[in-house]
């Protein structure tokens, strides 16, 4: 699940309380996302759509095309039109193109979403990002021509960070709303636990969350102290989980990795709570709400200094200068055997209180209703 996906899932799964009326609009492969993360009595609908026949990303026509038929039947069976708002959670090519021109014939007001910009192919070499620079490359001119499209018939975007303001002419600031995702503080207990495990990554396992580097960081931290273990939690591309399992057995690290895979909700708050620090690795980001939720559990969170996430991550966290793999292994160290190190570095329990008030998602979906409805007010839809 993209943090695109956990945004859309908690908005709907909020905004009811605020008496809007909510229809998931969704393909049936990717109903139970929704579905399954969504508490049954909550005053959710949903409108199953058919799936395309293909991969939509090698047949953006034909994907496109198929959609825009699919979600036009689904706005005239639910009469969708002037007073209705529809966001749609994506940037791609499947959720933009076939909203072109739907605007203009139903009426509604169209909220799009970009929550992270592709670096340009001279950004990923320069920072040696890892990514695969020809599929870079070539994405961040589709992006940018979707984004085109999107900025011509939106009416509002949904970002994730304010820094990304910048992509935005002047005339449109007002209608920009940094989401900066949630936490489900709800699902944390307050309950002691034992610290079971020493660091827990959390994320999707992809070349932009830094875990391929990461693993070499645990082979320096290995070294050091030989009966330590990383908890991993996420799943990515089968190809991308092989070579991250295979690197982990030529660097001799394969006994000291516990791969879990996918774990939402109250178990992964478990798992992060039983661990003694959280490993923030990623390397390209404007937030990375896993890193909220390690801090509204109490952990230290270490990360990269990346510039996005200075105004965001402060309290309870231990900046790396971005690259630096020894002074990250060392700084694992340092938390894992020293238990005053790591009580210093961790939030305290004021500092959680006030991270989980600022964090969790009631709080950010009234921040996000306070905006739409200012864009309603002022939108001639």
């Amino acid at each position: 699940m993209g943090g695109n996906t956990k945004i859309a899932i908690e908005m709907a799964r909020h905004l009811p309380s605020y008496g809007w009326e909510v229809v998931v609009v969704v393909p049936n492969s990717k109903l139970p996302t929704f579905s399954d993360n969504i508490p049954q009595f909550t005053n959710v609908s949903y409108f199953p759509v058919k799936d395309f026949s293909g991969k939509d990303i090698c047949r953006p026509i034909s994907s496109s095309l198929h959609f825009r038929r699919e979600i036009k039947s689904a706005f005239k069976a639910l009469s969708i039109g002037k007073g209705d708002v529809v966001f749609a959670i994506s940037n791609f090519h499947i959720d933009i193109i076939p909203l072109l021109g739907l605007r203009r014939r139903f009426g509604f007001l169209y909220i799009a979403s970009h929550f992270l910009f592709i670096p340009f192919i001279l950004e990923n070499l320069r920072n040696r990002y890892r990514f695969p620079v020809l599929k870079y490359f070539v994405g961040w001119f589709y992006e940018r021509f979707l984004f085109l499209l999107a900025k011509m018939q939106a009416d509002a975007f949904v970002i994730t960070n304010d820094t990304d303001r910048v992509h935005f002419d002047k005339s449109k600031q007002n209608r920009i709303f940094a989401f900066y995702g949630g936490v489900n503080v709800d699902q944390i207990s307050n309950d002691a636990m034992q610290k079971s495990r020493d660091v827990v990554f959390c994320s999707r396992l992809h070349p932009q969350k830094g875990i391929d580097g990461l693993l070499e960081i645990w082979a320096m931290v290995v070294k050091k102290k030989s009966d330590v273990k990383l908890t991993v939690i996420g799943n990515g591309e089968l190809p991308y989980e092989k070579f991250l399992r295979d690197k982990a057995r030529r660097l001799g690290i394969e006994g000291n990795i516990e791969w879990l895979g996918y774990v939402n909700n109250e178990a992964k708050y478990s798992i992060y709570r039983s661990a003694k620090v959280f490993a923030h690795s990623t390397v390209y980001d404007n937030n990375g709400m896993v890193a909220a939720e390690a801090l509204c559990s109490g952990l230290p969170v270490v990360m990269y200094d990346l510039p996005a996430l200075r105004q965001v991550y402060s309290t309870g966290c231990v900046k790396i200068p971005y690259g630096d793999q020894r002074l990250y292994a060392d700084a694992l160290v340092r938390l894992i055997t020293e238990e005053d190190q790591r009580l210093a570095s961790a939030p305290s329990a004021e500092e959680i209180k006030a991270l989980r008030k600022f964090w969790g998602w009631h709080s950010r979906v009234e921040l996000f209703v306070n905006f739409l409805e200012t864009v309603a007010n002022n939108s001639d839809v």
